[in-house]
C-alpha cells in the first residue's frame, strides 16, 4: 500500500541520533520517539517479562501524535540525555498510542481521573511489573518530571510493597467498579431527555455560542447531537414546539460560531479540535478526523431543522461542503481509507529547525500585504487581522502567536463590501481570489504539519456516515460524497476486515494493526447502515448485520448486560464499560441506535436486539438517572427508540424519476427514527430478505409493482402511497 506521510519528530535536532526499538513500530506517534535516548518499548510481552525479569517498575507514556503537549514534553523530558538516563536506569519504558490501543488508554484514565480529579495527554502512569498503576499525572516540566523519576524509583527500592499493595487494590476497585447491579430498562427517557435539555440550556453562550467558558469543545456527542433530536423530535406537538425551536438555535448559532471563527481554517477547510478562548478565535490548532466526522453529520442535520430558503442552512451546508473538500484533498489515502489527523505543530519555513504550534495557518500583517498587495487590506477587513496581530497574549502561553494572526470573519461579505465601495459580487470574488492566492503560497512555502496517516476503523465508520447524509442532502456533490463514502468502506473490507472470522482490526499502516475495539464496531456498523440508505446497496445491510453479530459475540456481557468496551485481552486487567460521551460518541450508545435500528431492517431478529438494547439500558440505568448529561446520546438513542421508527420502503427502481421523487421527500426533513429500506424489480434485496419478513411478502409481489412507499411503524405496515405529496413524515 503507498504511503503518502512518514513521522517525523517534533524538532530536527535529535537528527542523527540512534534509533531506538520503536523504528519498527507502524504507529506515527511512536514513530515520532524513535530517536529518544529513552530505551522504549511497545506495549507487550517483551516489556512485561523484562520488567518481571529486571524487577523494575514500569513507566507508561500514552499519547498521540497530534498532541502538542506530547510533543513538548518529548522534546523537554524524552529528548534530553539526562532524564533519559534516569528513565533508563530505573524503569522498563513503555510508549503507547492512545488511538491505537484506546483499551490501555481507558484503564489507566480511568485511575489518574480517580487520583486526581482530572486527565488528559500527554498520561504518565507509573506501575508495578504486574501492570498495577501506583502513581499517574500528565505532563510535567523537565525538573518537577526528573525529580518524579527519581523519588517514585527511590519509593520502589526502599518499600516496594507500599507500591504493590497499592497498585493491588487500585486494580480491585476498579473491577469492583464495573460490577454495577443492572437496573431498569423501563426508565423515563423524556424526563432525563428534559434533564440534558435544561443542563445545556443552563451553560448555553448566547454571545458566542457553545456550552460553558473556556476553552471550548465542539463535542457535538455531547451538544448538538443530542440538541438536534430533541428539536425534532419535540417540533411535532404544540406544548414543545417552542422549546424545539431553542434547541434547535442552541444549536445552529454554534456550528455558525464555530464556522465563523479561527477554529476553522479559513484558507485550506476543516476545524481545529478546540478553541483555546470563549470566542472560537484561538484554536489548538491539531485537526481530527473525528471532529471532522461528527461537525459533518451535526451541519447537515441542523440544517434539514432549517426552512429551505434560510440564510442559516446556507451557512451549515457550506460548513459540511468545507469539511468534504478538507478531509477529501487532505486527509484521504489514495486507496481510499481516511487518515487520523493533522499536527498542531509545524515548521515556520522549510528553513526552520524548530516546530511552533500554529505555523501552518497564521500570518502577520505584512505577510498579507506582500502576498495579496492592493487587495490585502479587504482581506484584512473581513478577517479580523491587525497590524500588531489578533491573538490574545493570555491565549499564547508560550509567545508562538506574537505578532500573528488567526484569520476569522470579523465582518460579513456586505458589511465589507459596504466599507469599500463594492458590490457585493465584486468583494466576494476578490476575497475568493484572495484565499486561493494564500492557499498556493501556504502549500509552496510553509511545511505542512506531521499527517498521521494511520487509518482508524472507528473514525473512517464516523465519517462513512457523515459522507452518507451528506450525499443525501447537498446538491450537487451527492455522487462524489457517495463515491467518497463507499471507497472508504472498501478500504475497511480490502485491509481491516477478515471475511472467515467476521473479525475488525482496528488501524492500518504498512498493515494491519491491533485487534478491532467496541468502538470500531459500533461506529462502522451505524456508517454501513446510513450507507445503506444512502446507495440502496444492499451488501452494506448485509455486512452490517454481520458485524454487528461479531460484536455481540466479542463484547456483550451476558450476565453484567450491557456491552464492554475494550476487547478480550490478558493484559488488559480490567475490561472497561465506558458509556460516557467524549470527544467521540461512547461505543454503547451508538450500540443502542445500532440495535435499534437493526430491529427494523432485519426484524425477525428484533426479540433478540430489543432484548440486548434493553440491556444497555438497564446496565446503566443508576448512572442514567443520576447523571443522564454524561450519557447523551445514550439517551437520544433511548427517546428515539421510544418515540418508534418509521420504515420507510420504497419500491421502485433505483434510477427512475418517480423513485428520486419519493427518495427526496423522505429526505427532505431531518427524521432521527427513520429507517430506508429500497426494494427495486432488478436488484431485489435476496440477503435481507433472509431477516426480515415483511420484505419477503413484498418481493413476491414485485413484477408489476408501481413506485411506491409504504410507511410500517410498530412493525405494522400501511397502504402504498403512489404520490410523494401524500406521504406524512
Amino acid at each position: 500500500m503507498n504511503q503518502t506521510a512518514t513521522a517525523k519528530p517534533y524538532s530536527s535536532q535529535t537528527k542523527g541520533r540512534r534509533l531506538n526499538r520503536l523504528a519498527g513500530a507502524k504507529s506515527p506517534y511512536l514513530l515520532q520517539h524513535a530517536e529518544n535516548p529513552v530505551d522504549w518499548y511497545e506495549w507487550g510481552a517483551e516489556a512485561f517479562e523484562k520488567a518481571r525479569h529486571k524487577d523494575k517498575p514500569i513507566f507508561l507514556s500514552v499519547g498521540y501524535s497530534a498532541c502538542h503537549w506530547c510533543h513538548v514534553l518529548a522534546h523537554e523530558s524524552f529528548e534530553d540525555d539526562v532524564t533519559a538516563k534516569i528513565m533508563n536506569n530505573n524503569y522498563v519504558n513503555i510508549k503507547v498510542d492512545r488511538e491505537e490501543r484506546p483499551d490501555v488508554d481507558r484503564l489507566y484514565m480511568t485511575f489518574l481521573q480517580a487520583t486526581s480529579g482530572g486527565g488528559g495527554w500527554p498520561m504518565s502512569v507509573w506501575m508495578t511489573p504486574n501492570l498495577q498503576p501506583f502513581f499517574a499525572g500528565t505532563y510535567y516540566q523537565p525538573g518537577q518530571f526528573r525529580q518524579i523519576l527519581y523519588k517514585l524509583a527511590e519509593l520502589w527500592e526502599s518499600d516496594r510493597d507500599r507500591c504493590v499493595h497499592s497498585g493491588e487494590q487500585i486494580i480491585e476497585q476498579l473491577r469492583d467498579s464495573q460490577e454495577v447491579a443492572l437496573g431498569s430498562a423501563d426508565l423515563d427517557m423524556p424526563q432525563l431527555a428534559e434533564k440534558i435539555y435544561k443542563r445545556l440550556a443552563r451553560t448555553y453562550d448566547k454571545t458566542y455560542g457553545g456550552f460553558g467558558g473556556a476553552p471550548k469543545f465542539p463535542t457535538p456527542s455531547q451538544t448538538t447531537h443530542f440538541l438536534a433530536r430533541w428539536a425534532a423530535l419535540n417540533s411535532q406537538t404544540e406544548e414543545s414546539r417552542e422549546e424545539a425551536q431553542r434547541a434547535r438555535d442552541m444549536a445552529v448559532k454554534t456550528m455558525i460560531k464555530i464556522y465563523h471563527g479561527g477554529i476553522r481554517d479559513v484558507v485550506g477547510g476543516g476545524f481545529s479540535r478546540y478553541s483555546i478562548d470563549d470566542h472560537w478565535h484561538v484554536p489548538h490548532f491539531e485537526k481530527m478526523l473525528y471532529d471532522e466526522a461528527q461537525l459533518l453529520s451535526s451541519a447537515l442535520e441542523l440544517a434539514q431543522l432549517l426552512p429551505i430558503r434560510s440564510p442559516d442552512r446556507k451557512i451549515l451546508e457550506a460548513m459540511a461542503a468545507d469539511i468534504v473538500t478538507y478531509v477529501t484533498r487532505d486527509l484521504r489515502s489514495p486507496e481510499g481509507g481516511f487518515y487520523s489527523a493533522e499536527d498542531a505543530d509545524s515548521f515556520p519555513s522549510h528553513d526552520n529547525t524548530i516546530k511552533k504550534e500554529g505555523a501552518f495557518y497564521v500570518w502577520t500583517a505584512l505577510q498579507l500585504d506582500e502576498i495579496l498587495g492592493d487587495r490585502s487590506d479587504m482581506f484584512k477587513h473581513r478577517y479580523g487581522v491587525k497590524p500588531e496581530g489578533n491573538c490574545d497574549p493570555r491565549h499564547d502561553i508560550q509567545g508562538e502567536l506574537k505578532g500573528q494572526n488567526v484569520l476569522y470573519t470579523a465582518h460579513t461579505v456586505q458589511e465589507t463590501a459596504d466599507t469599500f465601495g463594492a458590490s457585493v459580487r465584486q468583494t466576494q470574488t476578490t476575497l475568493d481570489e484572495c484565499l486561493k492566492k494564500l492557499k498556493e503560497h501556504r502549500d509552496t512555502h510553509r511545511p505542512r504539519p506531521h499527517l498521521d496517516d494511520k487509518i482508524l476503523t472507528c473514525w473512517n465508520g464516523l465519517m462513512i456516515s457523515g459522507l452518507s447524509k451528506a450525499a443525501e442532502i447537498l446538491d450537487g456533490q451527492a455522487h462524489k460524497c457517495l463515491e467518497i463514502a463507499e471507497g472508504s468502506a472498501a478500504f475497511i473490507k480490502k485491509y481491516l476486515y477478515d471475511e472467515a472470522t467476521g473479525e475488525l482490526r482496528r488501524s492500518y499502516r504498512e498493515g494491519p494493526g491491533p485487534t478491532g475495539q467496541a468502538d470500531d464496531y459500533a461506529f462502522l456498523i451505524q456508517g454501513l447502515l446510513d450507507l445503506y440508505e444512502a446507495s440502496g446497496k444492499e451488501g452494506y445491510a448485509v455486512w452490517a448485520v454481520r458485524l454487528q453479530e461479531k460484536q455481540d459475540a466479542l463484547f456483550h456481557d451476558r450476565e453484567g448486560g450491557g456491552y464492554f468496551a475494550s476487547a478480550p485481552d490478558p493484559y488488559i486487567l480490567v475490561r472497561m464499560k465506558d458509556a460516557q460521551d467524549g470527544a467521540e460518541p461512547s461505543a454503547v450508545s451508538v450500540t443502542l441506535y445500532n440495535l435499534n435500528r437493526l430491529a427494523h431492517f432485519a426484524e425477525d431478529r428484533r426479540t433478540e436486539y430489543l432484548e440486548k438494547a434493553n440491556s444497555i439500558v438497564s446496565s446503566n440505568s443508576q448512572l442514567l438517572e443520576h447523571a443522564p448529561f454524561a450519557l447523551a446520546t445514550m439517551v437520544s438513542a433511548a427517546l428515539v427508540a421510544r418515540r418508534g421508527y418509521k420504515q420507510f420502503i420504497v419500491t421502485g427502481e433505483h434510477d427512475s424519476a418517480e423513485t428520486t421523487h419519493f427518495l427526496r421527500a423522505i429526505r427532505g426533513a431531518f427524521l432521527p427514527n427513520r429507517v430506508l429500506i429500497r426494494l427495486a424489480r432488478s436488484e431485489p434485496p435476496r440477503e435481507l430478505t433472509r431477516w426480515n419478513g415483511t420484505l419477503r411478502a413484498l418481493v413476491g409481489d414485485l413484477r408489476d409493482a408501481t413506485p411506491n412507499v409504504r410507511l410500517c411503524e410498530n412493525f405494522t405496515c400501511g397502504l402504498p402511497v403512489y404520490d410523494p405529496a401524500e406521504l406524512k413524515l
